[in-house]
């Protein structure tokens, strides 16, 4: 079995020059799962949809789900999902939190 991971998405944790492999995996979960469809030029299928936005814990998790586990393991190829839960904080928003663990052949 893979060593596994865990990320809990952090909309304000930027690390422009990671210091290695894993952190830039780290990063670019972070970065996937903090953009929208639509609104990166020229990239327009990158992100989520935003029809999450203002759903109920209820409705949104077994979808946000699907979407952050098709979603991550499409734009960082080196990692597969292995669970997502999802944080509810008393303001209303929600997180996700991500256990994942690298692919084969991937070294850190």
């Amino acid at each position: 079995m893979n060593e596994q991971y865990t990320l809990t998405y952090n909309p304000s944790k930027i690390n422009f020059r990671p210091a290695d492999e894993l952190e830039e995996i780290f990063q670019n979960i972070n970065t996937i799962l903090g953009t929208y469809k639509f609104s990166v030029p020229l990239f327009r299928d990158f992100g989520f949809q935003a029809e999450f936005i203002d759903r109920p814990m209820s409705i949104l998790h077994p979808l946000y789900v699907r979407e952050v586990v098709e979603t991550v393991e499409k734009y960082e190829p080196r990692v597969m999902v292995e669970e997502v839960k999802m944080t509810a904080e008393i303001d209303g928003t929600a997180y996700p939190i991500i256990i994942f663990s690298l692919k084969s052949g991937v070294k850190v």
